[in-house]
């Protein structure tokens, strides 16, 4: 099976939404407002917390805060998953309905926990880490911090790529099988993502422009973009779970498994 391009990946997107743009910006106003809402009463419970950086240059940092900040992640990322639960059966030409975008507290919920423990450890490690870097070199213009800050990048480039790129399925592979571990799906993901992560870094690049329009838009152009990378993601997803079927046959018939078929093309950046 060739690989679709990223203009096919977006035509078929738009021709799945036809018809559904009303619903699904409905949809992701929703899912907006319900992280809003959200955050604001969890930050209602932990008022006096905060991070940042000093005048001096000290890091300011308080345990409520992040508490405050896992709490909210652990919300958003568990709405996230309902929702791409529904556009899962949008693509599939599936019933589909409003409340699917609370799927992800009806199944299994904690097995999203692994998930969202390693997706908050690569941030931290990805953005975090190299963002207090910048801030100690440009504050206290010792070329410690700035060395630092180089030695960083590539760890973080590399760390984005394995991780954030190599689990960008779980979501997807968690609708489709909610009783499975959070080990067995990030492991599954790492597996569908081999030989395919630089094209999907791709096609996130390929929204720069349009992301750009909805942010000059005041956000109201996120109502209709929103719904339309998602269901190209979408798209991406069912693309490679149709070459895993495919590649399990071929192995099949060749007397290898499919996961000897996939190790022998396996190459962690691509």
């Amino acid at each position: 099976m060739n690989k679709a391009s990223t203009a096919e990946l977006k035509s078929s997107a738009r021709a799945v939404l036809l018809g559904k743009w009303g619903f699904l910006a409905y949809v992701f106003l929703a899912e907006v407002m319900l992280n809003m809402i959200f955050e604001e009463l969890v930050g209602m419970a932990f008022p006096s917390s905060g991070f940042g950086i000093a005048a001096d240059g000290s890091i300011i940092f308080s345990i409520p805060w992040a508490v405050c900040q896992i709490i909210i992640r652990l919300f958003s990322t568990i709405l996230s998953v309902g929702s791409m639960f529904l556009y899962l059966n949008i693509c599939r030409g599936k019933k589909f309905q409003f409340k699917d975008l609370f799927y992800g507290f009806t199944h299994q919920p904690e097995h999203i926990g692994g998930y969202f423990a390693v997706m908050a450890a690569a941030t931290v490690f990805c953005s975090a880490i190299p963002s207090v870097l910048l801030v100690m070199a440009l504050r206290s213009g010792n070329a410690f911090w700035g060395i630092g800050l180089l030695l960083a990048i590539p760890l973080c480039v590399a760390g984005y790529f394995r991780f954030t790129l190599g689990y960008a399925m779980f979501p997807c592979l968690y609708a489709d099988s909610p009783w499975k571990t959070s080990r067995e799906l990030l492991r599954e993901s790492q597996r569908m993502m081999n030989g395919s992560k630089l094209r999907y870094f791709r096609l996130q690049l390929s929204f720069f422009g349009i992301l750009l329009l909805g942010f000059l838009s005041f956000g109201i152009g996120m109502i209709w973009i929103g719904p339309y990378m998602t269901a190209t993601n979408t798209q991406f997803y069912l693309e490679l779970t149709s070459r895993d079927t495919e590649t399990a046959e071929e192995a099949s018939d060749s007397g290898f498994s499919a996961d000897e078929t996939a190790e022998e093309r396996e190459n962690p950046f691509l």
